[in-house]
C-alpha cells in the first residue's frame, strides 16, 4: 500500500511540474510586449528539469530495497545533480524577474547570488574528502534545497508579487494572479527547502499541493498574454482602418502639396526679380516682404503636409530615453534660456525605436510647451518605468487646454496657434503609434501634461 501511494504521489508530483513547463513552452511569447515574457522560459526550464528529478526520486524510492544493484550510487549522484540544475534554473528565473522589476540594478542583488553560489561550492569541496558518498550526497541535497530551493523560490516569489503590483497599477486583468503564483512559489520553497521527506509522506504531498497551486495560478496569470494578443489584434484592426483613411487623405494632400510647391517656387523667383528691378522705396519693399512672408508660409505648410503624408521608416534599435531627452534639451537650449526645466529621468530606461523620430516628437512637444508658457516659464520632464512600459511626461505651466479640445488637437490641421499648421501633434502621434505606443493629453494643476507611453525594452 505504501509503495502504491509513493508511486502515485511522485508520479503526480513530477507531472505537475512537467505541466508547468508545458503551459509556458506551448504559449507564443515572441510577440508579447510584457517584460515578464523574457523571464518565463527560465521557469519552464525549471518545471521540466524538476519534473524529471522527481521521477528520478520515484525510481530511487522504488529501488530502495535493491541498493546493491548496479549503477545505484551513480543514479543517486545524478539525482542530486538534476536537483541542483533544476534549482539553478529557478535561480535564473529569479534573476530575470529582478531584471524585469528593476531590482537587479541594486548592486547587492548580484553580489548575494554570487556569495550563495560560492559558499555552496566551497562547503562541498571541503566536505567531500571527509564523508562517505551517501552522506556527502545527502549533505549536498540538503544544501541545494536550503540555498537554491528556498533562496531562489523566495526571491522569485517576492519579485512576482512586486510585478503583480506593477500590473495592478496599470489595471491589467489577470495580473494579480502573478502575485498568487509568487505566494505559491514561496510556499513551495519552504516545503522543498526546510522540510525533509524523512518526516513522512505528508511532506511530498504538501510539496505536490504547493506545485499544483503554482500551476493553477500560473495558468490563470498567463491569460494576460491572451488578452494582450486580443488587444494587439483589435489595435491592428483600428490602425488598419485609420491607416486606410489617413492613406487616402495623405495621397490627396501629398498630390495637392506637390502641385502647389511648383507655382510657389515660380512666385518666390518672381519676388526675387521684382526686388532687383523695383526702386528701393520703403512701400515697395514692405509689400514685397509681405508677399515673401506669405510664400514662405505656404511653402512651409506644403512641406509639413508632405512630411505627414509620407513618413520615412528607419530600422529600429535600442534607445535610451534619458539620452534622447538630454539631446533634445541641448538642441532647444536657445529657446529654453529663460525657462526653468525640472528633470526627473529614470536611468537605464530603454525602448526599441528610431532615436531621430523620437527626438522629433520631443522637439514638437517641448516647442508647444514653450509656446504655451506665456505666464510662468517653467517646464517639467519626467521619465519612469511602470511595469513593462516606459512613460514620458512633459508638463508646462501654460494654463492647459479645454477638455473638449484635447482630442481635437491630435487631429491633422487642427491648431490653436495663430501661425500653426495643425500637423505637429498629428505627426508626433503618428510616430508614437509607429513605435506601438500611445500619446495622450490631459490637464494638470498648472497647465497641460503630454504623456508618451511606449513598450519598454531591457538593455
Amino acid at each position: 500500500m505504501d509503495t502504491l501511494l509513493v508511486f502515485n504521489i511522485y508520479l503526480f508530483y513530477g507531472l505537475v511540474f512537467f505541466t508547468i513547463g508545458c503551459v509556458i513552452a506551448f504559449r507564443n511569447l515572441r510577440l508579447s510586449q510584457l517584460a515578464i515574457a523574457s523571464a518565463l522560459p527560465a521557469l519552464a526550464a525549471f518545471g521540466f528539469i524538476h519534473a524529471f528529478h522527481e521521477w528520478s526520486e520515484l525510481y530511487i524510492q522504488l529501488m530502495e530495497p535493491y541498493k546493491p544493484m548496479l549503477w545505484y550510487s551513480e543514479m543517486k549522484l545524478a539525482r542530486v545533480v538534476k536537483l541542483w540544475v533544476s534549482f539553478l534554473a529557478l535561480a535564473w528565473f529569479a534573476w530575470k524577474m529582478l531584471v524585469v522589476t528593476g531590482i537587479a540594478r541594486k548592486p547587492w542583488s548580484l553580489a548575494s547570488l554570487a556569495l550563495a553560489q560560492g559558499v555552496f561550492v566551497l562547503h562541498l569541496v571541503a566536505s567531500y574528502p571527509m564523508m562517505p558518498l551517501d552522506d556527502f550526497l545527502r549533505l549536498a541535497a540538503t544544501l541545494i534545497r536550503w540555498i537554491f530551493g528556498l533562496g531562489a523560490s523566495l526571491v522569485a516569489g517576492l519579485a512576482m508579487i512586486y510585478y503583480a503590483r506593477q500590473q495592478y497599477q496599470q489595471r491589467r486583468l489577470a495580473g494579480h494572479y502573478f502575485g498568487y503564483c509568487g505566494v505559491a512559489l514561496i510556499a513551495y520553497g519552504f516545503a522543498a527547502g526546510l522540510l525533509s521527506t524523512s518526516a513522512g509522506l505528508w511532506v511530498p504531498m504538501l510539496r505536490t499541493l504547493c506545485a499544483a497551486a503554482i500551476l493553477i495560478t500560473l495558468y490563470q496569470a498567463l491569460k494576460i498574454f491572451d488578452r494582450e494578443r486580443e488587444d494587439q489584434i483589435e489595435n491592428q484592426q483600428r490602425q488598419l482602418l485609420l491607416g486606410e483613411k489617413m492613406r487616402a487623405m495623405g495621397e490627396l494632400a501629398s498630390g495637392i502639396a506637390h502641385e502647389i510647391k511648383t507655382p510657389l517656387s515660380y512666385a518666390t523667383l518672381g519676388v526675387d526679380l521684382l526686388e532687383k528691378q523695383l526702386p528701393e522705396q520703403p512701400q515697395h519693399q514692405r509689400q514685397l516682404g509681405r508677399i515673401r512672408k506669405g510664400l514662405d508660409r505656404a511653402t512651409y505648410i506644403a512641406q509639413e503636409v508632405l512630411h505627414f503624408a509620407r513618413p520615412s521608416a528607419q530600422p529600429y534599435q535600442p534607445v535610451a530615453i534619458d539620452s534622447v531627452i538630454r539631446s533634445t534639451l541641448e538642441l532647444m537650449g536657445h529657446r529654453l534660456k529663460t525657462f526653468t526645466v525640472h528633470r526627473n529621468l529614470a536611468p537605464q530606461l530603454y525602448v526599441v525605436g528610431d532615436p531621430v523620430k523620437l527626438e522629433e516628437v520631443l522637439i514638437n512637444l517641448i516647442g508647444n510647451a514653450i509656446d504655451a508658457s506665456t505666464q510662468e516659464q517653467r517646464l517639467e520632464i519626467h521619465s519612469e518605468a511602470v511595469g513593462d512600459r516606459a512613460i514620458i511626461r512633459i508638463r508646462d505651466h501654460g494654463g492647459g487646454i479645454a477638455d473638449d479640445q484635447q482630442s481635437a488637437c491630435l487631429r491633422p490641421f487642427h491648431t490653436t496657434k495663430t501661425n500653426g499648421t495643425g500637423l505637429g501633434l498629428a505627426i508626433s502621434q503618428q510616430i508614437i503609434q509607429q513605435h506601438q505606443g500611445e500619446l495622450t493629453l490631459h490637464n494638470w494643476l498648472y497647465g497641460l501634461c503630454v504623456t508618451i507611453n511606449l513598450p519598454r525594452s531591457l538593455p
